[in-house]
């Protein structure tokens, strides 16, 4: 919904004053990816003086980036190298967003602009209450100027003569490598976007379909051997992540795990004496509460772990599951029954290392998910490498998966043919 004003005659502006939202930036961009962004994912802020010269004219050049205290030291070195000025807002100060920061900013320039003079000003936010704000708020202002993600913008036709509205990929061009958009139909339990000012923090979001195309697999029971207690703990963020990666955007729920089937699979490896399978699914907290109650109704005991607000990108539910991984009840203390058997739904190398830490008491240790997105299997010889698509069949239709060409047995005519 680009609005442009070729039209007019615009007198050179004093300047171009550019304010970025960081959290509502950031936490709309884990949204259309599907994972917390990392430095491969966020927009090149470098790019950014292009785009506003190119679309609002040659003139100075003031940006402003707008995100909470402390900051990461190496990022906002990043950024005073790139041009910007930093503003740092007190996430603990009762009701200030960074949103309420901008509007500030852009009110004092508002109050001693110079009637002679032009300026204009470009924003990059989602917040609807500080978009709606903006013409009042720069009322002096010769040109204003909105950038995001565009499915995530207020839906205000009334603005669209009084502001110019650009798509953060398309427009501006900030990203190096094209983004999974897709239509966001589902409602989000959470508040507006662009009104959390926080960092993306990943939450478990719509339940699974409650209708399968066609009837859940079944499977046939392992053979009974030493009656042991099974256990099968869920990392959801990594499940999330590793499927978003290969699907090549957000998975949906009719592309994400059946996790009834999941759980069906587990019990048919199960050797306990009532084949029962105590079933974790950790998260980041809080989760989306409709598919918590979809999990606790197939079986599941929900954990969410709490995020690290000054590390975002830590993984604090790998840690969680690593610490659980050194319980007495599942390392098998020798005073204890005999160790249960464990599955984990996980992929990354802290998971299979707290795995091998387990003393081997004759117990059966697995990773379910996608093998070749998994440690070598040579480094972990105890962790059997299950498949979650092919071995549990938790998905409805087949994965878009890379396995690459084994060079020691494929066909050269059927490969040549299969490229070209």
């Amino acid at each position: 919904m680009t609005l442009q004003h070729s039209d007019l005659v615009l007198s050179p502006p004093r300047g171009h004053y550019v304010f970025v939202d960081g959290p509502s930036i950031d936490g709309t961009l884990g949204r259309v990816i599907g994972q917390p962004p990392g430095p491969d994912t966020r927009p090149d802020w470098r790019r950014l003086e292009a785009f506003v010269k190119q679309h609002c004219g040659p003139a100075p050049y003031s940006p402003t980036f707008v995100f909470w205290a402390p900051g990461q030291q190496g990022f906002m070195h990043f950024l005073r190298t790139s041009g910007f000025m930093i503003a740092l807002g007190d996430r603990f100060v009762p009701g200030q967003s960074c949103a309420e920061l901008i509007e500030e900013r852009i009110g004092r320039l508002n109050e001693l602009s110079d009637p002679e003079q032009s300026w204009q000003v470009i924003v990059g936010t989602h917040n609807p209450d500080l978009i709606s704000a903006l013409p009042e708020l720069a009322s002096q202002a010769e040109r204003i100027s909105v950038f995001g993600f565009t499915e995530f913008l207020p839906d205000a036709p009334e603005l669209e003569d009084q502001i110019d509205f650009y798509d953060i990929e398309d427009d501006a061009r900030l990203f190096r490598t094209p983004l999974p958009r897709v239509e966001f139909e589902d409602e989000f339990d959470g508040p507006p976007v662009g009104e959390a000012d926080v960092a993306f923090q990943p939450a478990l979001v719509e339940p699974p379909a409650l209708e399968r195309p066609t009837p859940p697999p079944t499977f046939v029971p392992r053979p009974r051997g030493e009656v042991r207690e099974f256990y099968l703990i869920v990392d959801g963020r990594s499940i999330e992540k590793e499927l978003g990666e290969i699907l090549g955007e957000k998975p949906n729920p009719g592309t994400r795990p059946d996790w009834g089937t999941v759980l069906d699979f587990a019990r048919s490896q199960t050797q306990s004496a009532d084949g029962s399978v105590k079933a974790l699914f950790a998260h980041i907290a809080p989760g989306h509460a409709g598919f918590r109650r979809a999990l606790k109704d197939l079986g599941y005991t929900s954990s969410p772990v709490r995020p690290d607000d000054t590390q975002p990108m830590r993984p604090v539910v790998e840690e969680f599951i690593c610490g659980l991984l050194g319980a007495r009840a599942l390392s098998g203390d020798g005073d204890q029954e005999p160790a249960p058997d464990i599955m984990v739904i996980a992929h990354g190398q802290a998971i299979f290392d707290a795995l091998s830490d387990i003393p081997d008491r004759g117990q059966r240790l697995c990773a379910l998910g996608f093998p070749e997105r998994m440690p070598a299997a040579e480094f972990y010889p105890r962790i059997e490498q299950l498949d979650l698509e092919r071995e549990a069949r938790a998905f409805g239709a087949e994965l878009p998966r890379e396995f690459g060409v084994d060079v020691d047995n494929f066909d050269p005519d059927e490969e040549l043919s299969r490229l070209f």
